[in-house]
């Protein structure tokens, strides 16, 4: 396979992961079929329209539908085999793992090629792997999953310096990209099977004036 397959390839893991995670949350929500599709819809492409329209270039999906075509039809097909939810939720993370790792990186560096700076490209690396799931979070009313222990947005921002610092070094377009999606999965890998976490800061909660 060329270069151009594999990526695609990993496109496709990587949204079909992101829509069964949102069905998912949709399902625990306990959501109609509609609500299934738009919370697939949106963890899929949400980070990536985030990105365009801050960094004012045409959406993706608009030029490719495909994208949104796929996020949907994969969080119906999923519907069915919500009672096995309990046993796929790894297999789907890892996967989710592969779609995040891919889609910091594109991110990255799409705003890398708009010329943008360095720390700017790093955000938009990481808005494009986690915005669409806070908004996901958001409409499920929950708290987002960033905002809590999971070892995510971190992996997604280390592999966008990475990217960004590979990229300043002069090193091959194709290299960047594999070492910086490397990391970002390996990171997150670790975190899903060694169940590592954040601290978390508690506060005791004050007294009412």
């Amino acid at each position: 396979m060329t270069h151009v397959e594999i990526l695609m390839l990993l496109q496709f893991i990587g949204i079909a992961a992101f829509a069964v995670s949102g069905a998912l949350v949709a399902g625990e929500r306990q959501m109609d079929w509609f609500g299934v599709m738009v919370l697939g819809v949106i963890v899929a492409v949400g980070g990536g329209t985030v990105r365009d329209l801050l960094l004012d270039v045409p959406v993706f999906w608009m030029a490719a539908p495909w994208y949104v075509l796929l996020a949907g039809c994969v969080a119906l097909a999923t519907i069915p085999f919500a009672r096995f939810a309990h046993r796929v939720r790894r297999p789907v993370a890892i996967a989710d793992a592969v779609g995040l790792a891919v889609f910091v990186s594109l991110g990255t560096r799409k705003a890398l090629e708009m010329e943008t700076s360095g720390f700017v490209a790093v955000v938009m690396g990481v808005i494009t792997g986690i915005a669409g799931g806070v908004i996901r979070d958001v409409l499920a009313n929950r708290t987002p999953t960033i905002l809590r222990k999971e070892v995510y947005a971190l992996a997604a921002l280390c592999g966008a310096l990475l990217f960004v610092f590979a990229d300043w070094m002069g090193l091959p377009p194709l290299l960047t990209f594999w070492i910086s999606s490397g990391v970002v999965l390996i990171i997150r890998l670790l975190a899903i099977f060694y169940n590592w976490s954040i601290p978390t800061l508690k506060v005791e909660p004050g007294e009412q004036d």
